[in-house]
């Protein structure tokens, strides 16, 4: 089934990333246009903006009760906002080039974030504190997620590898691969067992964690695959890229059940509402898209 956004909200520049508060009241978005922006749902208007970084933002997310939110920024620095007040409450500084990607644990105590210097970074967010650093990618990391648990951290780059590493030891345990192109996403199913990779191709994998085999791959995208979001109850699996379209499949059989256009570029964000019922989208056309996806449980 082909969808039409049911809303769609504007940048100045590119869009590259998006989250829904836990209530899903609020929508948060950063942008190559160094903002972040607080859309109120589902009327769709702005209602602030917090400003503060010094390049493009490419991940946002709700935290502690969407009180507050955490950022990530090409400009090396995560940083935490109070939603009250649409202030800044601390900056993270440690990465010696550009911040490529972040991911918060499921417990939204720690991050982990992943740069052009080749490292990972942990981060104690209550405290803006650097817990430790990673080392073993030889080429940017592009992709990290946490395992629900909060026990792994999967990370993808341009080496060609999906590392896992244990957070206690905090070491490497695992790698899969060399794939045939570098990594552009990692994403965890929501019960640990599978995670879902995407590189630059129309290729989608889906690994088993424990084994580090792979299960199945995926491959209906026109171009290549940038952005992976497991839907809440793990049931489906939403992809985005270079072809400017959402596809949205049944994780189980393989089957697309909803094919999403409205982007005129290339997909960079997906993120699902807590009930599923809506997806949204960030893409470098400047816009943000909201979906009705009503997929069920």
């Amino acid at each position: 089934m082909t969808l039409e956004p049911i809303l769609t909200l504007r940048h100045e520049n590119a869009a590259y990333a998006v989250a829904f508060s836990s209530d899903g009241r609020l929508l948060a978005s950063g942008s190559l246009d160094k903002s972040i922006k607080i859309w109120e749902l589902p009327s769709g208007n702005e209602k602030f903006q917090l400003k503060g970084h010094g390049e493009a933002i490419c991940t946002v997310v709700f935290q502690n009760g969407d009180s507050s939110l955490l950022s990530a920024s090409l400009d090396k620095t995560l940083r935490t906002w109070d939603l009250a007040s649409g202030t800044l409450k601390s900056t993270m500084s440690g990465h010696a080039a550009y911040l490529t990607c972040m991911a918060p644990s499921l417990k939204n105590t720690t991050a982990v974030s992943g740069a052009h210097d080749k490292d990972l970074i942990l981060w104690d967010v209550a405290t803006a504190r650097q817990v430790a650093t990673l080392r073993g990618h030889s080429d940017i990391v592009s992709s990290v997620a946490f395992s629900p648990d909060g026990k792994f951290v999967a990370s993808g780059g341009h080496d060609f590898l999906i590392r896992i590493w244990d957070i206690a030891s905090q070491t490497q345990v695992r790698e899969i691969g060399p794939l045939p192109k570098p990594i552009q996403g990692v994403a965890f199913s929501p019960d640990g067992a599978n995670i879902a990779t995407a590189e630059e191709s129309p290729v989608i994998r889906l690994w088993n964690f424990a084994s580090g085999k792979l299960e199945r791959t995926f491959e209906e995208h026109q171009g290549s695959v940038k952005t992976l979001a497991f839907s809440p109850s793990g049931r489906h699996l939403a992809s985005g890229g270079s072809d400017s379209l959402v596809l949205i499949r049944e994780v189980s059989s393989g089957r697309s059940v909803h094919i999403l256009q409205g982007h005129r570029n290339t997909i960079y964000g997906l993120a699902w509402s807590s009930d599923q019922s809506r997806l949204a989208s960030a893409a470098f056309d400047r816009t943000v898209c909201v979906w009705d996806t009503r997929l069920g449980s």
